[in-house]
Formats: C-alpha cells, structure tokens, sequence
C-alpha cells in the first residue's frame, strides 16, 4: 500500500542513501519509492535544511497519509467519444494552447494550431539577433513565437492555483525532456535553455498524433455568423471550424481588439506595473542564507501592503537569470527575467510591481492596454535604440536620478540610460514602488540599497478579461477564452492547466451519445 511520510529533516548536502536510512530508521522495513516534495527550510540562518515528503510502500499504517497517485498524463484524461464537423483550430502556441493542443491531440481530433510567429529554433536566433543589436521583428521576439512568453522566462512552474492537472503538466514536461525534479521540488522550473527543446518535442507529439502546425500564420480575422465562430482567417486563407480555442497570450493586443469590435465580451480587470530590479546574486544568496554554503542561487518572494491599500509585489523572480529586453512593438521598452537551467549568471532579478486596478487607470475595457502602451513608450523616449531607463536602486529611494549608468554591469543586452522615473510613472505607481522597496529592505538586507531598477515591467499580466460561461465558451458560441491571454491564468503551470481545462470543456460539448 502507498502511503505518505512527512516532514523528514534532511540536511543540505544530503543523498538519497541518506534519505532511504531516515525512512526505514523512522518507519522500519518500508520500501522507498520516490520524493513527493523537497523545499530548502532557510527561515533560521544558523539551521538550513531540507524538508521532504516521500512516498513509502508496505502494510498500512495508521501513522501516515494514504497517497493517491496522481495523473502523470494527458492521454490518461481521454475517457469518451468525440464527434466534431470540423478540425478544432488552436490560436496560439504557448503553455495553454501546447497543452489545449494535446489533449484534442489525444482525442483523435487533429487540432490545427496557428501562431503568429516562428517555431522555436528559429524564434531564439531572431531574438539572439536582437537582444545582440539587431532589428526588432514584431512578428518574432520573446513575446510572440512558438512556446509564448514562458520560453523566454525561466520555465518556473510554481502556481498558487490547486488542481487535479497540475501533475499532469509536470509529468507531461518530464516526457517532453524537462528534469526529473520538478516532480518533486516545491518550487520547480525547467530552465529556458532546456525549455526550448520541450516545446519542440511537445510539438512532434501533437504531429504524430495529426495535429497540424502553421508557423508564421497569424490569426487576423474571426468568421462569426449569427453568433456563433464558423471560421478563421490567416494569410489570406479561410479555414471552416466550429470550434477555435483562442489561447493568443496577453501581449496580441490588435487580436483583442479586434474581437472586441467584433462583440465578444470582456471587461477590464486589475493587473500591475512597475520595473525589474537586478542585483548581484552574492547580495541575495547572503540575504537569504546568511554564510551558507552549497546552496542553490537564493530566489525570493516579497509583498507589502502599501499605505493606500493597494499592494507592491516582486514577481518572476530570477535567480542567476537576465533581465531580457521583450518588446513586442517598435519603439517601446519591455523588461522581463530569464534564467537558464543552471541559473549561474551571477545576477538575480524579478519585477517589482504595483497592484492597480479599473479604479486607478479608468474603467473603458481598454484603458488598462493604453495605459501599458502609455509607459512603454515613454520609457523607449530616453534612450532610443532600445537601451532601457534605469535609476540605482538607493538613488530611486532617494528620488534621485542616477549619473553614469553606460557602462554599469547589467544582463540587460541593449544598454542602460540614466532616467527620470518620474517621466514615465505617476506619483501612485512610484511612491507604491519606493515603499515596497524600503520594506523589501528590511527582509533581505541591501535589497534598498544596492542593484539597479530596469524600466518597465507591464506584462506581468492582461489587463482585459474574455468573458466565458460554465460551457468554456464565451457569448460567441464555439468561441473559447483560454489561458493567461484571456485574463484566466498567471504563468506557466495555471496557463497549461487552464489549456487542458478548456480543452476538456469542448470535448465535453461535443460528446458522443
């Protein structure tokens, strides 16, 4: 019978030969099959340690948890008949559609995947190219492209939501060529460099099943007829469906627009700006570990309640990674953070962000997007030629503007220019950010005082949401609103759950009696 163990002590250059000698010493003659969790415990400096859950088989015992075995597949989810008219048509090819793109994969339902931009190999020698000087092609970058926003930000996969496919994700990338550990660890991610290669398997899985790829093939019209999707449009070319998962991600503004004008309902919902803060590792890793050793690049998670209510938050934190520059549109600046499998840069980084909601920036379903559009602008105005604006972290504090950043070491790839942070956020949004600062100082010493602030952080999530029903659909009927595009997710594992969820919702509405 499996059952769980709790709460093993482990200490931090442990073996697996360790771990086997605590469970039997602790349980007796119990035969060990794998780690459920493993977190690092560094709460008390002077007593790091691992914490772990480990599944354990025998005869029952009344002391730990029975353990139910999760599902470790999508094929596992197939459990009836499908009868469509049409080939189900996926816009987007990012953690939501790869997975939404899977499970109709498995159904035996050939799903045609449309994305804007390129596959993957070819998408990360377009942005080597830019992040090394070259043009910006807003077609092809780190927002559009095959894999979505995610590949170029570090695979963390750490969600807040709770669901039965969560394993399934998991697993799923661990078949797809992702390591082994983000089985286990309590906060896992599978790196951009490896992340790449997943994508691409992920991809020959839906192929080999008949599902169909069209790279370069951007979605621009929607065919609605008397309220319901009967068709897309891309590159001049009418494809009949009847059912089309939009999963465009939240940076295909033009595409919900676009929809809008056509009356697909959405709102505006909260979401949160700000900038990426950089530091050197060595500052964190003390921060957080005080003077231990053999330790992996320290990360952290920061908040504070501001004092107008709203909150300040560090969000995709990078541990050894790169503050990458991700612009979508011409002459506008976009930060977002990046570390590959081995995070050993020697920089951490993570947004620091301002909650605001349809209250702070005007109620209109667009003005959140206007107003991304608003700073994005404003920060390419100091530096043209994509060189980022960006203050020392103690000098922002201070409301200083900093002198000589050209050649300060950084991992933004375009350059750093001295600028006002003043000319680009309100008086909200900045005092907001110096105050989550200061108490961020107070948790990790030197968080306030060292690094440097990289304008601007706006993408952490979509300002709009697309209305959806119990069906999955929303008032367009065939029509369904997926992932972190859609306002139903907020990173990489919710997004794929959210992608198999959708995906289940229309098998479930187009079932065979």
């Amino acid at each position: 019978m499996l059952q769980k163990l709790n709460n093993l002590r482990l200490p931090i250059d442990f073996e697996m030969s360790d771990l086997q000698s605590i469970v039997k010493k602790k349980i007796g003659d119990y035969k060990f099959v794998k780690i459920d969790k493993l977190s690092l415990d560094s709460r008390k400096k002077n007593d790091i340690h691992y914490v772990a859950s480990v599944v354990v088989d025998g005869k029952p015992n009344h002391n730990l948890i029975d353990y139910k075995k999760p599902k470790v597949s999508v094929q596992e989810l197939v459990d009836c008949k499908v009868k469509v008219t049409s080939r189900p048509v996926i816009v987007g090819s990012g953690p939501s559609g790869m997975f939404a793109g899977l499970v109709l994969a498995y159904y035996g339902l050939k799903p045609i995947i449309f994305e804007g931009g390129e596959s993957v190999d070819k998408r990360s020698k377009i942005v080597t190219k830019f992040n090394l000087g070259g043009e910006l092609d807003e077609t092809t970058n780190i927002q559009f492209g095959e894999g979505g926003a995610g590949t170029f930000s570090d695979g963390k996969l750490n969600t807040g939501i709770s669901s039965e496919f969560i394993s399934v994700v998991l697993n799923e990338f661990v078949r797809h060529g992702a390591t082994q550990d983000i089985l286990y660890l309590s906060k896992p991610h599978i790196g951009t460099d490896i992340l790449k290669k997943v994508v691409k398997n992920i991809r020959n899985t839906i192929e080999s099943l008949g599902g169909e790829y069209k790279f370069n093939s951007k979605v621009d019209e929607f065919v609605i007829n008397n309220g319901r999707v009967v068709g897309v449009k891309a590159c001049g070319v009418t494809y009949d469906c009847d059912n089309v998962i939009l999963a465009c991600g939240h940076s295909a503004r033009d595409t919900i627009r676009k929809l809008h004008l056509q009356g697909v309902a959405m709102s505006a919902k909260a979401f949160a700006v700000g900038a990426r803060v950089e530091h050197n590792q060595q500052l964190i890793d003390k921060g957080q570990y005080g003077g231990a050793k053999g330790l992996p690049p320290a990360d952290y998670k920061l908040s504070h309640r501001l004092n107008n209510g709203n909150g300040c938050f560090t969000f995709c934190m990078c541990p050894g990674g790169y503050v990458m520059p991700s612009m979508s549109e011409k002459n506008t600046i976009v930060t977002n953070g990046m570390s590959e499998y081995k995070r050993d840069s020697g920089f951490a980084n993570s947004a620091v962000l301002v909650g605001i909601t349809p209250d702070d920036y005007g109620k209109g379903v667009f003005d959140g997007i206007v107003l991304q559009e608003s700073l994005e602008k404003k920060a390419f105005e100091f530096g043209k030629n994509y060189a980022a604006p960006a203050v020392r972290v103690e000098d922002f504090v201070c409301g200083r503007v900093s002198k000589d950043l050209a050649n300060y070491k950084t991992t933004y790839s375009r350059g750093l220019i001295n600028a006002d942070f003043q000319r680009i956020f309100d008086k909200d949004i900045l005092d907001g950010m110096r105050e989550g600062i200061v108490a961020f100082g107070r948790k990790i010493n030197g968080f306030d005082k060292n690094g440097i602030l990289i304008g601007v952080e706006s993408r952490s999530s979509s300002p709009v949401r697309i209305e959806r029903d119990e069906s999955g659909m929303s008032n367009i009927k065939g029509l369904y609103p997926c992932g972190e595009g859609a306002g139903y997710a907020g990173g990489i594992t919710s997004s794929a759950v959210d992608g198999i969820k959708t995906a289940l919702k229309l098998v479930q509405n187009n079932k065979q009696n």
